[in-house]
């Protein structure tokens, strides 16, 4: 009997000390990457308790608000492999996160092409073929849509290893590896996406308020989910009165596509999924995003304009947002004459999100992607191709990484002569331009670079009134930087 009772006690111990006020979000666990400089570590306790939190020799003390949050920061951090303690305490409460490590801290977000594991890649063997590197970690957040703001995500810190990286987000695994292979540092990538979701899902509420275009969007919004909740309702009552077996499977099947939170809801995937991370400090952002949203694709401007500077908003600061502009797909017409759909549109909107809204960058990547397939199996240059903007912009280690752009655009006699930012060549014997004829039939063009510029002409066509490049959902490409990185220079029309 004794035996019984003392592991009775040893329970209710443990219970009660589960159960105490002392509470910080999942991130803050076993094998955490913290942002090297300043790392802010918070959480919730008793209102007015006193909190101290210690890593190493860094520690700093806060006092738990009247709603029990608090939050401190972790200063002068330097990037380091060798794991530590890091131990949070308030009164008699004590909570530890062992092997934390410190490092550059990226956040890797979007839909299905982000959430593309290792494990379905091209080259997923080589990866797997690498030791074990505990200086590379990924928290991969657990698909949870929330209708309200959440205070936790479910998650855990994944080490770099042959039985581990098969899983990881296969973007940014390839981007953290290459950027750790070049600042030789830590990297940790936090990993929240879903896919087939649409850019709204992932900012909060009101993320439109400053958009004239967006008037009424989240009025719109609240109707669209009070209107699904009615339905759902009416499903519901008819499936307590329905006797018949087939019919009830039916309806039964019918009321699971209306559940009242469902990953592109408005706002849903930013509820429970970034939301409660809020305030994790990291350097900055990966976003593999955009095909669900390409039949609006002047809409994207705005609508993923207004979530990237809702996600700045909510940290409190500007910080680098690296968007992957959407690679070649969907080869639906053979004629350059006959406009494809929204895809060249919305790489379009990536681009002018990427020059008008602060910290946005992006990576070109035309020359990549699969007719057929709208899930590219080849992720490791989308990731090295992020890492290298990364380089360029945010670390200053390389003078290379964005691709060409076209700075100057102007019609001489019968041709158009475009202006690149640096020299470029012309692969692939120059295919992927055309010309707007006097007609205003599109016909197929030549091309001839030299240096910066690309001198675009057609036979028989005279003072052609337009030109573009790569303007079809798969088109030719063949305008690449003359430079070592060989980076394909993105779409391009004259008139927009």
């Amino acid at each position: 009997m004794l035996p019984r009772l003392a592991a009775l006690v040893v329970l209710c111990s443990s219970a009660l000390v589960s159960a105490g006020e002392l509470k910080l979000v999942a991130l803050f666990s076993d094998h955490a990457v913290l942002q090297a400089g300043d790392a802010a570590v918070f959480g919730k306790a008793h209102p007015g308790a006193k909190v101290s939190v210690k890593l190493g020799s860094a520690e700093a003390a806060a006092t738990a608000g009247n709603d029990g949050k608090w939050s401190v920061t972790l200063g002068g951090l330097k990037p380091t492999e060798q794991g530590k303690d890091l131990v949070v305490s308030s009164g008699e409460e004590v909570f530890t996160a062992h092997d934390v490590i410190v490092g550059e801290v990226w956040i890797g977000s979007g839909q299905s092409n982000m959430e593309w594991v290792v494990k379905n890649t091209t080259t997923a063997e080589e990866a797997r073929s690498r030791p074990a590197d505990a200086g590379l970690r990924v928290f991969t957040v657990a698909r949870t849509p929330k209708a309200e703001p959440a205070d936790d995500v479910q998650g855990a810190w994944k080490l770099a290893a042959p039985d581990t990286v098969e899983f990881f987000t296969a973007a940014g695994f390839y981007f953290a590896r290459e950027l750790r292979a070049n600042l030789k540092q830590p990297v940790g990538v936090i990993h929240t996406s879903i896919g087939g979701t649409r850019a709204e899902a992932w900012g909060p509420k009101g993320m439109y308020a400053d958009v004239p275009d967006a008037k009424d969007f989240d009025a719109k919004e609240a109707a669209g989910i009070k209107a699904r909740a009615a339905a759902l309702e009416k499903l519901t009552a008819k499936i307590a009165a329905e006797k018949d077996k087939a019919a009830l499977a039916k309806l039964r099947q019918d009321a699971g596509k209306l559940a009242p939170v469902w990953s592109n809801g408005p706002h849903m995937n930013w509820n429970g999924m970034v939301a409660p991370f809020v305030g994790y400090s990291f350097r900055g952002a990966l976003w593999y995003q955009g095909e669900s949203n390409a039949g609006q694709p002047e809409a994207y401007k705005w609508v993923l304009g207004s979530m990237i500077k809702s996600w700045q908003k909510a940290w409190g600061r500007e910080f680098p947002f690296i968007i992957v502009q959407l690679p070649r797909f969907m080869a639906r017409h053979p004629e350059l004459a006959v406009e494809d759909a929204g895809w060249p549109k919305i790489r379009e909107s990536m681009e002018w999100i990427a020059d008008n809204v602060p910290g946005a960058m992006q990576t070109v990547n035309i020359d990549l992607g699969d007719e057929k397939d709208i899930h590219p199996k080849n992720k490791l240059p989308i990731g090295e191709r992020l890492a290298a903007v990364a380089l360029q912009r945010v670390y200053k280690t390389r003078t290379d990484g964005e691709a060409p752009r076209v700075v100057k655009a102007e019609r001489k006699g019968d041709a158009w002569v475009l202006t690149y930012d640096r020299a470029v060549i012309l692969n692939n014997d120059g295919k992927g331009f055309g010309l707007l004829a006097a007609d205003g039939k599109w016909v197929f063009a030549q091309a001839k670079a030299e240096g910066v510029q690309v001198t675009v002409s057609a036979a028989g066509v005279k003072e052609p009134k337009e030109v573009r490049y790569a303007w079809a959902n798969f088109p030719e490409v063949s305008v690449f930087s003359a430079g070592k990185d060989g980076l394909p220079a993105g779409p391009y029309r004259s008139s927009k």
